[in-house]
């Protein structure tokens, strides 16, 4: 299977998408971007599984509908948080249109 296969991409820039529409406490939004730093480090050596795991990771990160009574007030998505995301999606969307060695060329 090429490591890169459009499944990969589709459910990692999925779950990047969806990530600016959530709501988090700081304390998880530090977390999200745990995950999103392994994310950006299995796309900068091209290890498909390290990709999805973290993808995995992303997503069970994301929110919750109940917060904990005293817990700190959910807010939107950080800058540093929303700017890696913006770079990982152009990496990955652009990576693919660009046939970089990660895998095959996206067919036109």
């Amino acid at each position: 299977m090429d490591p890169w296969d459009d499944e990969t991409v589709q459910d990692a820039v999925a779950v990047l998408r969806d990530v600016a529409e959530w709501h988090h406490t700081p304390q998880k939004w530090a977390q999200v971007e745990l995950a999103m730093g392994a994310l950006d480090d299995a796309v900068g050596t091209g290890d498909a599984e390290a990709v999805r795991a973290a993808v995995g990771e992303i997503n069970r990160l994301g929110p919750k509908r109940i917060l904990r009574i005293g817990s700190t007030t959910a807010t939107g998505i950080p800058a540093p948080v929303l700017d890696r995301r913006d770079t990982l999606v152009h990496r990955l969307t652009h990576s693919r249109d660009e046939g970089d060695g990660r895998g095959r060329r996206r067919s036109r």
